[in-house]
């Protein structure tokens, strides 16, 4: 079982369309989990954040091992995927946990890649979402 959660950080400022931007990707990472995943169940939206929040996880930063093995335990979920975006700079930050090692398997930061600028901020986050997903499945099934 999988649980997923996505963060938006507009760093306090008020930003036209992220209820949009949230759903949009909420269901561009169920659709890409359901597909690698198969059979897999997976937890997602407002019930993980409040979830998360409980065991004291606010965001993708604060989301330290131990926490996440609470959280984990807790859920009863075998891997957990946060990702945190950030739409005024078109940046997202990634953490996924798997509870057998009790680690983090992958925590990084990436930025919008070269050669997007024409591409909405939907499908750029879009795109780099699917792609990390794609290689969480890989590390998992490594």
């Amino acid at each position: 079982m999988i649980a997923v959660a996505l963060y938006v950080d507009t760093s306090g400022y008020y930003v036209p369309g992220t209820d949009f931007l949230t759903k949009a990707l909420n269901e561009v990472i169920r659709f890409k989990i359901n597909a690698l995943f198969l059979g897999s169940e997976v937890q997602s939206g407002n019930a993980v954040l409040r979830d998360l929040a409980r065991s004291g996880i606010t965001n993708t930063a604060s989301a330290t091992p131990d926490l996440l093995s609470t959280y984990a335990s807790a859920a009863h979920v075998n891997y957990v995927m946060l990702f945190t975006i950030h739409p005024l700079d078109v940046s997202l930050d990634l953490k996924a946990f798997s509870s057998a090692t009790n680690s983090c398997i992958v925590d990084k930061s990436l930025t919008k890649p070269d050669g997007i600028e024409a591409l909405s901020v939907l499908d750029t986050f879009s795109s780099m979402i699917g792609e990390q997903i794609t290689q969480i499945f890989q590390t998992i099934h490594s």
